[in-house]
């Protein structure tokens, strides 16, 4: 074996791989390691602890400011929210739900058929009270005495035997008559009556859809989606700037990182850049290989 040729062309390639190898894997280790400064005789051992712990907290801080401000934007969320794959399954679902009976409905949003009777029945009573007390202040009797003299008046003023007839005076006590008892009609079976025109309504509307009665306020099922579309995409962007008014992204994550163990940054580091730090190690080898045989020629 000839030493003296391997002494001269492979040792020092050899040894400059080995020393670029192990050089720039001490200088990976030492980004995590030692995890907690060492101290001899009080003094602080320079280049501990490692880069990572030693800058833990400044990088939490920037982590969490690139996070709130280049990752996490009420943009980039709110754009998430309405792509067409989050957005057209719960368009289709809210057109779904609009298109189903409204008692059916009711009772699965209400928890019971039951639950929904006693709403509906809470409607009519309520509905019945404000629809008598608008015809009260219609005074509905009075307006009926007006018209109703009014009316004589004139048929009395055509006829001349009904001129002779009938006075002024009896018209006004025929009217006031009538308007009395409109009155005590009113008051003494208007309310069940007002009952139950209104429950049966209420009723047969139970029965229709939402689209039906949206349908009969003049919008059709394309306006009705339309809107709801519009409703959604404002609903998320107010949720969304809400939320992250209130919730300070930046300093959840720089919490969040502060509170991590230095063990578990550095596996969480390594889980990303396991491949980048191999490189850099290997790297050196190669430098090492190619410096060392540049040595041979010098």
């Amino acid at each position: 074996m000839n030493w003296e040729l391997i002494s001269r062309f492979i040792l020092p390639p050899l040894i400059g791989a080995v020393i670029g190898y192990f050089t720039n894997m001490i200088a990976v280790k030492m980004l995590f390691f030692p995890r907690e400064a060492k101290y001899i005789f009080g003094y602080r051992i320079p280049l501990t602890p490692g880069a990572i712990p030693k800058g833990k907290a400044r990088l939490a801080r920037s982590a969490g400011e690139i996070v709130q401000n280049e990752l996490f934007t009420k943009e980039d969320v709110s754009g998430k929210l309405l792509t067409e794959e989050v957005e057209k399954p719960i368009i289709d679902r809210a057109m779904a739900v609009l298109g189903e009976n409204i008692k059916d409905t009711g009772a699965v949003m209400l928890g019971s058929k039951e639950r929904f009777d006693a709403f509906e029945n809470n409607v009519v009573e309520l509905l019945t009270l404000k629809i008598k007390d608008a015809i009260k202040r219609m005074d509905i009797p009075q307006t009926i005495k007006q018209e109703g003299t009014a009316m004589l008046n004139e048929q009395v003023m055509e006829s001349t035997l009904l001129s002779l007839v009938v006075s002024d005076r009896l018209i006004e006590r025929i009217m006031n008559r009538v308007a009395l008892s409109m009155e005590e009609f009113i008051e003494a079976k208007g309310t069940e009556m007002i009952h139950g025109i209104t429950a049966s309504r209420i009723h047969d509307l139970g029965e229709r859809t939402p689209l039906y009665v949206l349908g009969l306020a003049g919008y059709d099922r394309d306006t009705v989606r339309e809107k709801l579309t519009t409703a959604y995409r404002e609903s998320v962007v107010n949720a969304v700037n809400s939320a992250l008014k209130r919730i300070n992204v930046a300093q959840v994550v720089e919490d969040k990182i502060n509170s991590m163990p230095a063990e578990e940054l550095e596996k969480g580091v390594m889980q990303v850049m396991k491949t980048e730090l191999n490189m850099i190690v290997n790297l050196g080898a190669l430098i090492g290989l190619v410096i060392g045989s540049i040595n041979i020629f010098i």
